[in-house]
């Protein structure tokens, strides 16, 4: 099949990074792809290291307007089969492609809340071809904000778990790059750091696990609005000195296997959690918040641990069981990198896709249980 994906945004988390994982995804299947996004956007960088052909619109005035152009362009002569976008700016184009190009529309939807347009939910609910939903929670909860879901399909975020993978090599250069001990235990955290992503609790959690246990040691990754107030309490700590922060990476495959586990502390609710399945890929169990779809990001008490969103003194338990045993965190890690390459692999999640694309009615994707 050939697909035609566009993107409009300049950011590269989670979110901005499902449209090219899948782009990658349905490629290595050995669809024709070809992608519009905004140049020197991340999505632009995965694109190109990746191999998949892409235009790439430079930004500046009318940025874009020139991408609804180059879209409309390319669509004319390549006549996809499908146009895929998790980017509403791009819904009127496709639906008017739709007619021109002859070609099926598939949107994706990230956000928790339902769109505030009437026309956009009409849209989303009865004129695409395809309308789909990352998680068994987002249908849910669109269903219970009152919008249509009975042809909203669920497809989960695509991991490369040939990039996320477990590396002793990687494992010793960043934590030798960062000052961490090869004895040390390592917490990571990854994600916006705003206060509906949990930092805080987490924070507070931590104060604790860190009295108590002399080794363990702590590596933020990411930015956002509460950086400087996080920033703030942790050098408030009596423990200061064992906090790294970095900014926000776009390759983070060599992060993950230098922690022995990752926390997604979530209290606002989640429609996915793609950190938590990254670090699992790459064989590092998670201890997660119950905070929407997180909870189909692993397999509870097999690959990692869930607790109450905002919850510090739970949060702060589980993270003390698993930093006390050494070997049960080595059997959750290769439980979850087994379950992720069995359920979010790009060859996985791209024949889900067919799958769908191929169906009348929407469908739920499966989970398969860890051996």
């Amino acid at each position: 099949m050939k697909f035609l994906f566009a993107d409009s945004t300049t950011r590269g988390y989670g979110t901005e990074q499902h449209g090219a994982a899948l782009a990658i995804a349905l490629a290595r299947r050995g669809h024709t792809v070809r992608c519009v996004v905004r140049g020197g956007s991340s999505v632009e960088a995965i694109l190109y290291q990746s191999g998949v052909p892409c235009v790439a619109v430079a930004p500046g005035v009318a940025s874009s307007l020139r991408l609804v152009l180059r879209t409309i362009a390319l669509a004319r002569r390549e006549r996809p089969d499908w146009l895929v976008t998790g980017d509403g700016r791009f819904h009127s184009v496709f639906m008017g492609l739709r007619r021109l190009a002859r070609a099926r529309v598939a949107f994706f939807r990230h956000w928790p809340v339902v769109p505030k347009s009437g026309r956009t939910r009409r849209m989303l609910a009865y004129r695409a071809d395809r309308f789909i939903l990352v998680s068994r929670f987002h249908r849910e909860e669109y269903h219970r904000q009152g919008m249509n879901v009975a042809r909203a399909a669920v497809l989960y975020n695509p991991i490369d778990t040939d990039l996320f993978h477990p590396s002793a090599e990687w494992r010793a250069q960043t934590r030798a790059r960062h000052g961490i001990g090869a004895s040390d235990v390592l917490i990571g955290y990854a994600g916006r750091m705003v206060r509906e992503k949990g930092i805080f609790a987490m924070f507070e959690a931590l104060e604790p696990v860190l009295s108590e246990f002399e080794h363990a040691r702590v590596l933020w990754v990411g930015d956002g609005r509460d950086v400087d107030e996080l920033r703030a309490r942790v050098a408030g700590s009596a423990h200061a000195a064992r906090h790294r922060f970095l900014d926000w990476q776009l390759d983070m495959a060599q992060f993950y296997p230098a922690c022995d586990l990752i926390v997604v502390p979530s209290v606002g609710a989640e429609t996915f959690g793609r950190v938590s399945v990254e670090a699992q890929s790459a064989a590092v169990p998670v201890v997660v918040s119950d905070a929407g779809g997180l909870r189909e990001t692993l397999v509870p008490g097999v690959t990692g641990l869930i607790t109450p969103g905002g919850d510090s003194g739970a949060l702060a338990a589980a993270i003390r069981e698993l930093l006390a045993d050494r070997e049960r965190r080595e059997r959750m890690g290769a439980a979850g990198r087994a379950w992720v390459c069995a359920n979010f692999s790009f060859a996985q999640i791209a024949r889900d896709f067919e799958a769908l694309l191929g169906e009348d009615a929407a469908g739920e994707q499966r989970l398969a249980a860890p051996e």
